[in-house]
C-alpha cells in the first residue's frame, strides 16, 4: 500500500512540474523559461524537479513531445481517404481544419501548443531540427501527398503544398491579439476558422483539378 501511495504520489508531483513546464515555456520560450521558476510555480523545490527530469533541456523534450504529441499521424492518414473528388475535397479541408484548430486560443492545450510553436519557428533552439523531423515534416508531408493526388509536376506540387502551409500557420504564429484583430468584429474563433478553412479550400480547388479516370473503351 505504501509503495503504491508513493507511486501516486510522484506521478502527481512530475505532473505538477510538466503542467507548470508547460506554462513557462510557453510564456517565455526555451531560452528566458528557468527551471527555478518552473519549480516555484509547482510548488516543489529544484532538487526534485531536476531529480524526476534531470535537465531543463530534458524537461524541455518531454513538454514538447507531450504538447504536440502525435500531432501528424491523424493527418498523415487523409491521402488514402482520397479515393475520388469528393473524398480527396473532404480530406483537404479535414486537413486545414485540423491545423487551424490546433492552432485557436479557444482551449488552454491548444493555446500552449501554439505558444511553444510559436517561440519554436520564432526562435528556434538546439531541438528545432528534432522538433521539424519530429512533428513538423509528418504534418507537412500529410499535406503534400494530398495535393500529389492532383499535381503530378514537382513545381507546382510544392508551390500549393507551400502556400496553403504558409496560410494557415500565419494563424499557428499569431498570438490571442493578432488572432482578435484578423477576425471582424463580432465573429468567434471558431466561426472565423472554418470561414478561413473554406477560403483557402475554395481556392485551392478552383486552381486545381482532381484527375478524370479515362473512359474505358
Amino acid at each position: 500500500m505504501a509503495e503504491r501511495k508513493s507511486r501516486v504520489d510522484g506521478e502527481r508531483t512530475r505532473g505538477k512540474i510538466l503542467a507548470a513546464a508547460e506554462r513557462e515555456f510557453a510564456e517565455k520560450g526555451y531560452e528566458l523559461a528557468s527551471v527555478r521558476e518552473i519549480s516555484r510555480r509547482a510548488g516543489v523545490n529544484m532538487a526534485l524537479a531536476n531529480r524526476y527530469f534531470g535537465s531543463k533541456e530534458e524537461l524541455y523534450r518531454v513538454v514538447a513531445r507531450r504538447l504536440f504529441g502525435d500531432l501528424g499521424a491523424p493527418m498523415a492518414a487523409l491521402a488514402e481517404k482520397a479515393t475520388d473528388e469528393t473524398s480527396w475535397r473532404a480530406a483537404v479541408r479535414e486537413w486545414v481544419d485540423d491545423f487551424l484548430f490546433m492552432t485557436l486560443p479557444t482551449e488552454p492545450a491548444q493555446e500552449l501548443c501554439a505558444a511553444l510553436f510559436r517561440h519554436e519557428v520564432t526562435h528556434p533552439t538546439k531541438f528545432h531540427a528534432e522538433f521539424l523531423h519530429d512533428f513538423g515534416k509528418p504534418v507537412y508531408d500529410a499535406l503534400r501527398n494530398l495535393l500529389a493526388h492532383v499535381l503530378s509536376d514537382e513545381t507546382q506540387l510544392e508551390l500549393w503544398t507551400t502556400s496553403v502551409w504558409a496560410q494557415v500557420s500565419v494563424y499557428a504564429l499569431a498570438d490571442k491579439t493578432w488572432h482578435a484583430s484578423f477576425r471582424p468584429e463580432g465573429v468567434g474563433v471558431r466561426a472565423w476558422a472554418e470561414e478561413v478553412r473554406d477560403h483557402i479550400c475554395a481556392t485551392l480547388f478552383a486552381s486545381v483539378n482532381f484527375p478524370r479516370k479515362s473512359p474505358r473503351r
